[in-house]
Protein backbone atom coordinates (compact mmCIF):
# COMPACT_ATOMS: atom_id res chain seq x y z
CA UNK A 1 0.00 0.00 0.00
CA UNK A 2 1.39 3.36 -1.06
CA UNK A 3 1.29 6.31 1.36
CA UNK A 4 0.17 9.70 0.04
CA UNK A 5 0.16 13.18 1.60
CA UNK A 6 -2.75 15.23 0.23
CA UNK A 7 -2.58 19.06 0.62
CA UNK A 8 -5.65 21.23 -0.08
CA UNK A 9 -7.35 24.10 1.67
CA UNK A 10 -10.76 22.80 0.52
CA UNK A 11 -11.95 20.44 3.25
CA UNK A 12 -14.71 18.94 1.08
CA UNK A 13 -12.23 17.91 -1.66
CA UNK A 14 -9.83 16.63 0.94
CA UNK A 15 -12.49 14.31 2.38
CA UNK A 16 -13.86 13.16 -0.98
CA UNK A 17 -10.44 12.39 -2.58
CA UNK A 18 -9.18 10.73 0.60
CA UNK A 19 -12.20 8.40 0.66
CA UNK A 20 -11.87 7.61 -3.03
CA UNK A 21 -8.10 6.98 -2.96
CA UNK A 22 -8.29 4.74 0.10
CA UNK A 23 -11.36 2.78 -1.00
CA UNK A 24 -10.74 2.44 -4.74
CA UNK A 25 -7.05 3.15 -5.17
CA UNK A 26 -5.63 1.19 -2.28
CA UNK A 27 -3.66 4.14 -0.90
CA UNK A 28 -3.06 5.27 2.67
CA UNK A 29 -3.79 9.02 2.68
CA UNK A 30 -2.83 11.72 5.18
CA UNK A 31 -4.45 15.14 4.67
CA UNK A 32 -3.37 18.68 5.62
CA UNK A 33 -4.87 22.07 4.68
CA UNK A 34 -1.71 24.13 4.14
CA UNK A 35 1.73 23.87 2.55
CA UNK A 36 3.39 24.73 5.85
CA UNK A 37 1.69 21.76 7.54
CA UNK A 38 2.73 19.58 4.62
CA UNK A 39 6.42 20.44 5.05
CA UNK A 40 6.22 19.57 8.74
CA UNK A 41 4.58 16.23 7.89
CA UNK A 42 7.14 15.37 5.20
CA UNK A 43 9.94 16.11 7.65
CA UNK A 44 8.50 13.60 10.12
CA UNK A 45 7.08 10.86 7.89
CA UNK A 46 8.09 9.10 4.67
CA UNK A 47 5.56 9.31 1.83
CA UNK A 48 5.51 7.62 -1.53
CA UNK A 49 3.88 10.63 -3.20
CA UNK A 50 2.55 14.15 -2.55
CA UNK A 51 -0.71 15.46 -4.00
CA UNK A 52 -1.18 19.24 -3.74
CA UNK A 53 -3.62 21.90 -4.85
CA UNK A 54 -2.08 24.90 -6.60
CA UNK A 55 -4.17 27.74 -5.23
CA UNK A 56 -3.88 27.88 -1.42
CA UNK A 57 -3.60 30.68 1.12
CA UNK A 58 -0.05 31.58 2.08
CA UNK A 59 2.32 29.21 0.23
CA UNK A 60 0.91 27.95 -3.07
CA UNK A 61 1.52 24.57 -4.68
CA UNK A 62 4.44 25.75 -6.85
CA UNK A 63 6.32 27.09 -3.83
CA UNK A 64 5.64 23.85 -1.97
CA UNK A 65 7.00 21.91 -4.95
CA UNK A 66 10.19 23.98 -4.95
CA UNK A 67 10.77 23.43 -1.24
CA UNK A 68 10.06 19.70 -1.50
CA UNK A 69 12.54 19.34 -4.35
CA UNK A 70 15.17 21.33 -2.46
CA UNK A 71 14.79 19.61 0.91
CA UNK A 72 13.48 16.12 0.13
CA UNK A 73 14.59 15.31 -3.37
CA UNK A 74 12.55 13.55 -6.01
CA UNK A 75 9.42 12.48 -4.12
CA UNK A 76 6.66 12.01 -6.75
CA UNK A 77 4.65 15.25 -6.80
CA UNK A 78 1.24 15.76 -8.51
CA UNK A 79 -0.27 19.22 -8.76
CA UNK A 80 -3.97 20.17 -9.08
CA UNK A 81 -4.51 23.18 -11.40
CA UNK A 82 -7.53 25.00 -12.64
CA UNK A 83 -8.60 25.29 -16.27
CA UNK A 84 -6.86 27.92 -18.34
CA UNK A 85 -3.81 28.01 -16.13
CA UNK A 86 -1.26 26.95 -18.73
CA UNK A 87 1.38 29.26 -17.27
CA UNK A 88 1.06 27.36 -13.97
CA UNK A 89 1.55 24.06 -15.79
CA UNK A 90 4.70 25.35 -17.51
CA UNK A 91 6.09 26.66 -14.24
CA UNK A 92 5.29 23.36 -12.47
CA UNK A 93 7.01 21.29 -15.19
CA UNK A 94 10.08 23.53 -14.97
CA UNK A 95 10.16 22.99 -11.20
CA UNK A 96 10.11 19.19 -11.55
CA UNK A 97 6.46 18.20 -11.13
CA UNK A 98 5.71 14.61 -12.12
CA UNK A 99 2.13 15.10 -13.26
CA UNK A 100 -0.54 17.80 -13.16
CA UNK A 101 -4.33 17.32 -13.10
CA UNK A 102 -6.95 19.92 -14.01
CA UNK A 103 -9.85 20.19 -11.61
CA UNK A 104 -13.22 19.68 -13.26
CA UNK A 105 -16.88 18.96 -12.62
CA UNK A 106 -16.50 15.30 -13.72
CA UNK A 107 -15.40 14.00 -10.35
CA UNK A 108 -15.26 10.25 -11.27
CA UNK A 109 -13.04 10.94 -14.31
CA UNK A 110 -10.79 13.22 -12.29
CA UNK A 111 -10.35 10.71 -9.47
CA UNK A 112 -9.68 7.90 -11.94
CA UNK A 113 -6.98 10.00 -13.62
CA UNK A 114 -5.59 10.88 -10.21
CA UNK A 115 -5.35 7.20 -9.21
CA UNK A 116 -3.64 6.29 -12.50
CA UNK A 117 -1.08 9.12 -12.33
CA UNK A 118 -0.28 8.49 -8.68
CA UNK A 119 0.51 4.84 -9.45
CA UNK A 120 2.53 5.79 -12.53
CA UNK A 121 4.53 8.44 -10.68
CA UNK A 122 5.29 6.19 -7.71
CA UNK A 123 6.23 3.17 -9.84
CA UNK A 124 8.39 5.26 -12.17
CA UNK A 125 10.21 6.79 -9.23
CA UNK A 126 10.72 3.33 -7.68
CA UNK A 127 12.16 2.08 -10.96
CA UNK A 128 14.44 5.11 -11.17
CA UNK A 129 15.59 4.57 -7.58
CA UNK A 130 16.20 0.87 -8.20
CA UNK A 131 18.14 1.69 -11.35
CA UNK A 132 20.15 4.31 -9.52
CA UNK A 133 20.87 1.89 -6.69
CA UNK A 134 21.83 -0.79 -9.18
CA UNK A 135 24.23 1.54 -10.93
CA UNK A 136 25.68 2.61 -7.61
CA UNK A 137 26.10 -1.02 -6.58
CA UNK A 138 27.86 -1.70 -9.87
CA UNK A 139 30.14 1.28 -9.31
CA UNK A 140 30.85 0.13 -5.74
CA UNK A 141 31.63 -3.40 -6.94
CA UNK A 142 33.91 -2.06 -9.67
CA UNK A 143 35.58 0.32 -7.25
CA UNK A 144 36.41 -2.47 -4.80
CA UNK A 145 37.69 -4.91 -7.42
CA UNK A 146 41.34 -5.78 -6.71
CA UNK A 147 42.20 -5.46 -10.40
CA UNK A 148 42.47 -2.10 -12.13
CA UNK A 149 39.13 -1.64 -13.93
CA UNK A 150 37.24 0.98 -15.90
CA UNK A 151 33.96 1.10 -17.84
CA UNK A 152 32.89 3.03 -20.93
CA UNK A 153 29.46 3.57 -22.44
CA UNK A 154 28.62 2.91 -26.08
CA UNK A 155 29.87 6.39 -26.98
CA UNK A 156 33.31 5.62 -25.56
CA UNK A 157 33.00 7.88 -22.52
CA UNK A 158 34.37 6.68 -19.19
CA UNK A 159 31.59 6.03 -16.66
CA UNK A 160 33.60 4.15 -14.01
CA UNK A 161 37.27 4.33 -12.98
CA UNK A 162 38.04 2.29 -9.89
CA UNK A 163 40.50 2.81 -7.05
CA UNK A 164 42.93 0.17 -8.31
CA UNK A 165 43.30 1.87 -11.68
CA UNK A 166 43.78 5.18 -9.89
CA UNK A 167 46.73 3.60 -8.08
CA UNK A 168 48.07 2.05 -11.27
CA UNK A 169 47.89 5.16 -13.46
CA UNK A 170 48.06 7.94 -10.86
CA UNK A 171 44.91 9.51 -12.36
CA UNK A 172 41.91 10.16 -10.11
CA UNK A 173 38.44 9.17 -11.28
CA UNK A 174 37.28 12.79 -11.11
CA UNK A 175 39.76 13.59 -13.87
CA UNK A 176 38.66 10.68 -16.06
CA UNK A 177 34.90 10.21 -15.60
CA UNK A 178 33.04 11.54 -18.64
CA UNK A 179 36.15 11.67 -20.84
CA UNK A 180 36.00 10.13 -24.31
CA UNK A 181 38.08 10.13 -27.49
CA UNK A 182 40.34 7.33 -26.10
CA UNK A 183 41.49 9.50 -23.19
CA UNK A 184 41.85 6.32 -21.12
CA UNK A 185 44.65 4.97 -23.35
CA UNK A 186 47.01 7.88 -22.64
CA UNK A 187 48.18 6.60 -19.20
CA UNK A 188 49.17 3.31 -20.83
CA UNK A 189 50.54 4.28 -24.25
CA UNK A 190 51.11 8.03 -24.07
CA UNK A 191 48.65 8.75 -26.89
CA UNK A 192 45.01 8.32 -27.86
CA UNK A 193 44.28 4.99 -29.51
CA UNK A 194 41.69 2.19 -29.45
CA UNK A 195 42.55 -0.60 -27.04
CA UNK A 196 41.02 -3.89 -25.90
CA UNK A 197 37.87 -2.37 -24.38
CA UNK A 198 37.04 -0.74 -27.72
CA UNK A 199 37.29 -4.12 -29.47
CA UNK A 200 34.29 -5.23 -27.39
CA UNK A 201 32.06 -2.68 -29.12
CA UNK A 202 33.74 -2.65 -32.55
CA UNK A 203 36.39 -4.52 -34.50
CA UNK A 204 39.79 -2.85 -34.70
CA UNK A 205 42.04 -5.30 -36.62
CA UNK A 206 44.74 -2.65 -37.00
CA UNK A 207 45.58 -2.70 -33.26
CA UNK A 208 46.42 -6.42 -33.11
CA UNK A 209 50.13 -5.55 -33.04
CA UNK A 210 49.61 -3.73 -29.72
CA UNK A 211 49.04 -7.08 -27.96
CA UNK A 212 51.54 -9.77 -27.09
CA UNK A 213 48.63 -12.24 -27.23
CA UNK A 214 44.94 -11.91 -28.08
CA UNK A 215 42.07 -14.40 -27.69
CA UNK A 216 38.31 -14.14 -28.03
CA UNK A 217 35.88 -16.52 -26.31
CA UNK A 218 32.32 -15.64 -27.24
CA UNK A 219 31.84 -12.00 -26.29
CA UNK A 220 34.81 -11.90 -23.90
CA UNK A 221 38.32 -10.83 -24.87
CA UNK A 222 41.61 -11.81 -23.27
CA UNK A 223 44.95 -10.25 -24.10
CA UNK A 224 48.42 -9.49 -22.88
CA UNK A 225 50.10 -6.17 -23.65
CA UNK A 226 53.08 -4.07 -22.71
CA UNK A 227 52.20 -0.61 -21.39
CA UNK A 228 55.34 1.52 -21.81
CA UNK A 229 54.09 4.55 -19.86
CA UNK A 230 53.22 2.84 -16.58
CA UNK A 231 55.47 2.86 -13.52
CA UNK A 232 56.93 6.24 -14.33
CA UNK A 233 57.93 5.23 -17.84
CA UNK A 234 59.56 1.95 -16.84
CA UNK A 235 56.67 0.05 -18.41
CA UNK A 236 54.73 -3.01 -17.27
CA UNK A 237 53.32 -6.21 -18.71
CA UNK A 238 49.57 -6.48 -18.31
CA UNK A 239 46.91 -9.18 -18.59
CA UNK A 240 43.58 -7.77 -19.78
CA UNK A 241 40.03 -9.11 -19.69
CA UNK A 242 37.21 -7.22 -21.40
CA UNK A 243 33.53 -7.79 -22.09
CA UNK A 244 30.21 -6.05 -22.73
CA UNK A 245 27.77 -4.61 -20.17
CA UNK A 246 24.02 -5.15 -20.71
CA UNK A 247 20.85 -3.51 -19.44
CA UNK A 248 17.79 -5.42 -18.25
CA UNK A 249 16.65 -5.85 -21.86
CA UNK A 250 19.95 -7.54 -22.82
CA UNK A 251 20.95 -4.46 -24.82
CA UNK A 252 24.67 -3.61 -24.78
CA UNK A 253 25.15 -0.37 -22.86
CA UNK A 254 28.93 -0.30 -22.66
CA UNK A 255 32.08 -2.30 -22.02
CA UNK A 256 34.30 -3.12 -19.06
CA UNK A 257 38.01 -4.00 -18.93
CA UNK A 258 40.24 -5.16 -16.08
CA UNK A 259 44.03 -5.00 -15.93
CA UNK A 260 46.47 -7.05 -13.90
CA UNK A 261 50.16 -6.24 -13.63
CA UNK A 262 52.01 -9.46 -14.49
CA UNK A 263 55.49 -7.99 -14.81
CA UNK A 264 56.77 -10.10 -11.90
CA UNK A 265 55.05 -13.20 -13.26
CA UNK A 266 56.53 -12.61 -16.69
CA UNK A 267 59.97 -12.11 -15.12
CA UNK A 268 59.56 -15.36 -13.21
CA UNK A 269 58.54 -17.11 -16.42
CA UNK A 270 61.59 -15.74 -18.19
CA UNK A 271 63.81 -16.88 -15.32
CA UNK A 272 62.08 -20.26 -15.35
CA UNK A 273 62.60 -20.61 -19.09
CA UNK A 274 66.26 -19.66 -18.72
CA UNK A 275 66.66 -22.14 -15.90
CA UNK A 276 64.96 -24.82 -17.98
CA UNK A 277 67.20 -24.04 -20.96
CA UNK A 278 70.25 -24.19 -18.68
CA UNK A 279 69.12 -27.53 -17.25
CA UNK A 280 68.47 -28.94 -20.70
CA UNK A 281 71.79 -27.60 -21.94
CA UNK A 282 73.61 -28.98 -18.93
CA UNK A 283 71.83 -32.30 -19.31
CA UNK A 284 72.90 -32.53 -22.95
CA UNK A 285 76.56 -32.20 -21.88
CA UNK A 286 76.51 -34.99 -19.30
CA UNK A 287 77.94 -38.34 -20.42
CA UNK A 288 75.03 -40.25 -18.88
CA UNK A 289 71.40 -40.65 -19.92
CA UNK A 290 68.92 -38.46 -18.01
CA UNK A 291 65.14 -38.92 -18.15
CA UNK A 292 61.89 -37.75 -16.56
CA UNK A 293 58.51 -39.44 -16.79
CA UNK A 294 55.01 -38.86 -15.43
CA UNK A 295 53.11 -41.11 -13.08
CA UNK A 296 52.04 -43.36 -15.94
CA UNK A 297 55.61 -43.95 -17.06
CA UNK A 298 55.42 -41.67 -20.12
CA UNK A 299 58.73 -39.96 -20.88
CA UNK A 300 58.42 -36.18 -20.53
CA UNK A 301 62.12 -35.33 -20.93
CA UNK A 302 65.27 -37.11 -22.09
CA UNK A 303 68.69 -35.69 -22.91
CA UNK A 304 70.62 -36.38 -26.10
CA UNK A 305 72.68 -39.11 -24.44
CA UNK A 306 69.48 -40.99 -23.56
CA UNK A 307 68.28 -40.91 -27.16
CA UNK A 308 71.70 -42.03 -28.37
CA UNK A 309 72.03 -44.75 -25.74
CA UNK A 310 68.71 -46.29 -26.71
CA UNK A 311 69.34 -45.58 -30.41
CA UNK A 312 66.08 -43.68 -30.86
CA UNK A 313 65.97 -42.07 -34.29
CA UNK A 314 65.41 -38.31 -34.51
CA UNK A 315 62.12 -38.70 -36.36
CA UNK A 316 60.80 -40.86 -33.47
CA UNK A 317 61.80 -38.52 -30.64
CA UNK A 318 58.60 -36.50 -30.78
CA UNK A 319 56.41 -39.60 -30.44
CA UNK A 320 54.98 -40.81 -27.10
CA UNK A 321 57.53 -43.03 -25.35
CA UNK A 322 56.89 -45.29 -22.34
CA UNK A 323 59.79 -46.10 -20.06
CA UNK A 324 58.76 -49.75 -19.68
CA UNK A 325 59.12 -50.25 -23.44
CA UNK A 326 62.89 -49.90 -22.94
CA UNK A 327 63.18 -52.39 -20.08
CA UNK A 328 64.12 -55.92 -21.14
CA UNK A 329 61.16 -58.33 -20.76
CA UNK A 330 63.00 -60.23 -18.02
CA UNK A 331 63.15 -57.11 -15.80
CA UNK A 332 59.98 -55.32 -16.93
CA UNK A 333 57.62 -56.53 -14.21
CA UNK A 334 60.14 -55.72 -11.48
CA UNK A 335 60.74 -52.25 -12.95
CA UNK A 336 56.98 -51.60 -13.08
CA UNK A 337 56.67 -52.44 -9.37
CA UNK A 338 59.59 -50.13 -8.64
CA UNK A 339 57.93 -47.22 -10.46
CA UNK A 340 54.72 -47.75 -8.50
CA UNK A 341 56.60 -47.86 -5.21
CA UNK A 342 58.40 -44.59 -6.01
CA UNK A 343 55.07 -42.97 -6.95
CA UNK A 344 53.77 -44.14 -3.56
CA UNK A 345 56.58 -42.27 -1.82
CA UNK A 346 59.14 -45.02 -1.20
CA UNK A 347 62.85 -44.40 -1.68
CA UNK A 348 64.52 -47.26 -3.54
CA UNK A 349 68.14 -48.23 -3.88
CA UNK A 350 69.90 -47.90 -7.21
CA UNK A 351 69.63 -51.12 -9.18
CA UNK A 352 71.02 -52.80 -12.24
CA UNK A 353 68.57 -53.62 -15.03
CA UNK A 354 68.78 -55.19 -18.42
CA UNK A 355 67.59 -52.45 -20.77
CA UNK A 356 66.54 -52.74 -24.39
CA UNK A 357 67.39 -50.38 -27.23
CA UNK A 358 64.97 -49.47 -30.00
CA UNK A 359 66.69 -52.00 -32.27
CA UNK A 360 66.08 -54.78 -29.72
CA UNK A 361 69.64 -55.17 -28.42
CA UNK A 362 69.92 -55.64 -24.66
CA UNK A 363 72.58 -54.12 -22.43
CA UNK A 364 73.24 -53.87 -18.67
CA UNK A 365 72.75 -50.51 -16.95
CA UNK A 366 72.60 -48.94 -13.51
CA UNK A 367 69.38 -46.95 -13.00
CA UNK A 368 69.32 -44.30 -10.26
CA UNK A 369 65.85 -42.79 -9.82
CA UNK A 370 63.71 -40.74 -7.48
CA UNK A 371 60.35 -38.99 -7.22
CA UNK A 372 59.45 -35.66 -8.85
CA UNK A 373 57.52 -33.61 -6.25
CA UNK A 374 55.29 -30.62 -7.00
CA UNK A 375 56.72 -27.85 -4.75
CA UNK A 376 53.30 -26.23 -4.25
CA UNK A 377 51.16 -29.28 -3.44
CA UNK A 378 53.84 -31.67 -2.22
CA UNK A 379 52.32 -34.39 -4.41
CA UNK A 380 54.50 -36.80 -6.39
CA UNK A 381 53.91 -36.16 -10.10
CA UNK A 382 56.46 -38.45 -11.69
CA UNK A 383 60.02 -39.65 -11.43
CA UNK A 384 63.40 -38.71 -12.81
CA UNK A 385 66.60 -40.63 -13.02
CA UNK A 386 69.98 -41.36 -14.54
CA UNK A 387 70.94 -44.36 -16.64
CA UNK A 388 74.59 -45.47 -16.66
CA UNK A 389 75.57 -47.93 -19.38
CA UNK A 390 77.52 -50.75 -17.68
CA UNK A 391 78.52 -52.53 -20.88
CA UNK A 392 82.10 -51.24 -20.91
CA UNK A 393 82.44 -51.66 -17.15
CA UNK A 394 81.16 -55.22 -17.32
CA UNK A 395 83.54 -55.99 -20.17
CA UNK A 396 86.43 -54.47 -18.24
CA UNK A 397 85.51 -56.42 -15.12
CA UNK A 398 85.30 -59.60 -17.15
CA UNK A 399 88.68 -58.90 -18.77
CA UNK A 400 90.17 -58.09 -15.35
CA UNK A 401 88.81 -61.30 -13.87
CA UNK A 402 90.20 -63.30 -16.77
CA UNK A 403 93.57 -61.53 -16.38
CA UNK A 404 93.53 -62.23 -12.66
CA UNK A 405 92.79 -65.87 -13.26
CA UNK A 406 95.64 -66.11 -15.77
CA UNK A 407 97.94 -64.35 -13.30
CA UNK A 408 96.94 -66.78 -10.55
CA UNK A 409 97.69 -69.71 -12.85
CA UNK A 410 101.09 -68.25 -13.72
CA UNK A 411 101.88 -67.46 -10.08
CA UNK A 412 100.89 -70.93 -8.94
CA UNK A 413 102.93 -72.50 -11.70
CA UNK A 414 105.96 -70.47 -10.62
CA UNK A 415 105.19 -71.18 -6.95
CA UNK A 416 105.01 -67.42 -6.23
CA UNK A 417 102.77 -65.76 -3.65
CA UNK A 418 101.10 -62.35 -4.01
CA UNK A 419 100.57 -60.01 -1.07
CA UNK A 420 98.90 -56.67 -0.46
CA UNK A 421 99.52 -54.94 2.90
CA UNK A 422 97.12 -52.26 4.23
CA UNK A 423 99.08 -50.41 6.92
CA UNK A 424 95.98 -48.56 8.13
CA UNK A 425 94.38 -51.87 9.20
CA UNK A 426 97.61 -53.90 9.49
CA UNK A 427 96.19 -56.70 7.34
CA UNK A 428 97.61 -58.67 4.42
CA UNK A 429 95.47 -59.87 1.51
CA UNK A 430 95.97 -62.80 -0.93
CA UNK A 431 98.92 -64.35 0.99
CA UNK A 432 97.14 -67.00 3.06
CA UNK A 433 97.04 -69.71 0.40
CA UNK A 434 100.81 -69.44 -0.27
CA UNK A 435 101.62 -69.60 3.49
CA UNK A 436 99.40 -72.63 3.92
CA UNK A 437 101.04 -74.34 0.96
CA UNK A 438 104.63 -73.54 1.96
CA UNK A 439 104.56 -73.75 5.76
CA UNK A 440 101.71 -76.10 6.43
CA UNK A 441 100.13 -73.61 8.85
CA UNK A 442 96.38 -73.07 8.17
CA UNK A 443 95.65 -69.48 7.11
CA UNK A 444 92.74 -67.46 5.75
CA UNK A 445 93.32 -67.45 1.98
CA UNK A 446 91.96 -63.89 1.62
CA UNK A 447 93.09 -61.88 4.64
CA UNK A 448 95.53 -62.36 7.55
CA UNK A 449 97.12 -59.96 10.02
CA UNK A 450 100.59 -58.47 9.73
CA UNK A 451 101.34 -59.80 13.25
CA UNK A 452 100.64 -63.36 12.12
CA UNK A 453 103.03 -62.95 9.20
CA UNK A 454 105.71 -61.46 11.46
CA UNK A 455 105.28 -64.45 13.81
CA UNK A 456 106.43 -66.78 11.03
CA UNK A 457 109.74 -64.90 10.40
CA UNK A 458 112.91 -66.07 12.13
CA UNK A 459 113.62 -63.72 15.07
CA UNK A 460 117.18 -63.07 13.85
CA UNK A 461 115.84 -61.98 10.43
CA UNK A 462 113.18 -59.47 11.64
CA UNK A 463 115.66 -56.57 12.12
CA UNK A 464 116.87 -57.11 8.57
CA UNK A 465 113.29 -56.85 7.26
CA UNK A 466 112.70 -53.52 9.03
CA UNK A 467 116.10 -52.21 7.90
CA UNK A 468 115.39 -53.13 4.29
CA UNK A 469 111.98 -51.36 4.43
CA UNK A 470 113.56 -48.25 6.03
CA UNK A 471 116.27 -48.09 3.37
CA UNK A 472 113.56 -48.43 0.68
CA UNK A 473 111.44 -45.58 2.02
CA UNK A 474 114.26 -43.24 3.10
CA UNK A 475 116.62 -43.72 0.15
CA UNK A 476 113.71 -43.74 -2.29
CA UNK A 477 114.87 -47.02 -3.77
CA UNK A 478 112.74 -48.30 -6.66
CA UNK A 479 112.00 -51.60 -4.93
CA UNK A 480 111.59 -53.01 -1.44
CA UNK A 481 113.50 -56.29 -1.35
CA UNK A 482 114.66 -58.63 1.46
CA UNK A 483 115.33 -62.27 2.25
CA UNK A 484 114.41 -64.08 5.48
CA UNK A 485 113.56 -67.45 6.95
CA UNK A 486 110.01 -68.59 7.65
CA UNK A 487 108.95 -71.29 10.04
CA UNK A 488 107.16 -74.43 8.85
CA UNK A 489 104.67 -76.54 10.78
CA UNK A 490 107.18 -79.45 10.97
CA UNK A 491 109.74 -77.19 12.74
CA UNK A 492 111.95 -76.64 9.70
CA UNK A 493 112.80 -73.27 8.14
CA UNK A 494 112.55 -72.10 4.55
CA UNK A 495 114.13 -69.10 2.88
CA UNK A 496 111.80 -66.54 1.24
CA UNK A 497 112.45 -63.61 -1.07
CA UNK A 498 110.07 -60.66 -0.72
CA UNK A 499 109.86 -57.86 -3.32
CA UNK A 500 107.36 -55.02 -3.31
CA UNK A 501 106.44 -51.34 -3.83
CA UNK A 502 104.42 -48.71 -2.05
CA UNK A 503 101.32 -48.01 -4.18
CA UNK A 504 99.49 -45.58 -1.87
CA UNK A 505 100.58 -42.89 0.60
CA UNK A 506 98.81 -40.50 2.93
CA UNK A 507 98.82 -36.67 2.77
CA UNK A 508 102.22 -36.62 4.53
CA UNK A 509 103.75 -39.05 2.05
CA UNK A 510 103.87 -41.94 4.48
CA UNK A 511 103.14 -45.46 3.14
CA UNK A 512 99.57 -46.67 3.45
CA UNK A 513 99.50 -49.59 1.06
CA UNK A 514 102.28 -51.92 -0.18
CA UNK A 515 101.99 -54.81 -2.62
CA UNK A 516 104.40 -57.33 -4.06
CA UNK A 517 105.46 -60.99 -4.38
CA UNK A 518 107.05 -63.67 -2.19
CA UNK A 519 108.90 -66.74 -3.47
CA UNK A 520 110.56 -69.81 -1.93
CA UNK A 521 114.38 -69.51 -2.50
CA UNK A 522 115.44 -72.26 -0.10
CA UNK A 523 117.14 -74.33 -2.75
CA UNK A 524 118.86 -71.36 -4.35
CA UNK A 525 119.99 -69.93 -1.00
CA UNK A 526 121.48 -73.22 0.22
CA UNK A 527 123.22 -73.76 -3.10
CA UNK A 528 124.85 -70.31 -2.92
CA UNK A 529 126.29 -70.59 0.62
CA UNK A 530 128.86 -73.08 2.03
CA UNK A 531 127.43 -75.34 4.70
CA UNK A 532 129.35 -73.67 7.56
CA UNK A 533 128.68 -70.09 6.43
CA UNK A 534 126.80 -68.20 9.17
CA UNK A 535 123.41 -66.82 8.21
CA UNK A 536 123.44 -63.07 7.65
CA UNK A 537 119.98 -61.64 6.82
CA UNK A 538 119.66 -59.59 3.66
CA UNK A 539 119.01 -55.90 4.36
CA UNK A 540 118.47 -54.60 0.87
CA UNK A 541 121.21 -51.99 1.50
CA UNK A 542 124.04 -51.41 -0.87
Amino acid sequence: MYSVLYVDDDQVLLDLNKIHLEMNGGFSVDVVQSAEEALDKIACFSYDAILSDYQMPGMDGIELLKKVRKKFGKIPFILFTGKGREEVVIQAVNCGVDYYIQKGVDLPAMTAELTYKLNRAIERRQIENALRQSRQQLKDIINFLPDATFVIDTKGSVIAWNHAIEMMTGIKKEAMIGKGNYEYSIPFFGDRRPTLIDCVLKDYPEIASDFLSFERYGNKLFAEMYAPCLKGGKGANMWLTAGPIYDSQEVVTGAIVSFRDVSEIRKLKRDLNRSHEMNVGFGSLLPVAIFECDGEGRITYANNMAFELFRIEKEDRGQPIRILDFIAPSDREFADRGIRRIMAGEKLQNREYHLMRQDGTIFPALVCGGAVVDPETGHITGLRGVVVDLTARKNEAKALQESKERLQLAVRAADIGLWDVDLSTMTVQDLGAWINRKTGFPSDPDRITVNKCMGLIHPLDIPGVFLAFRNYTKKKLPLFETEFRIKCSDGSWKWALVQGKVIETDKKGLPVRITGTVSDITGTREHRLPKDTPVIPSTGSS
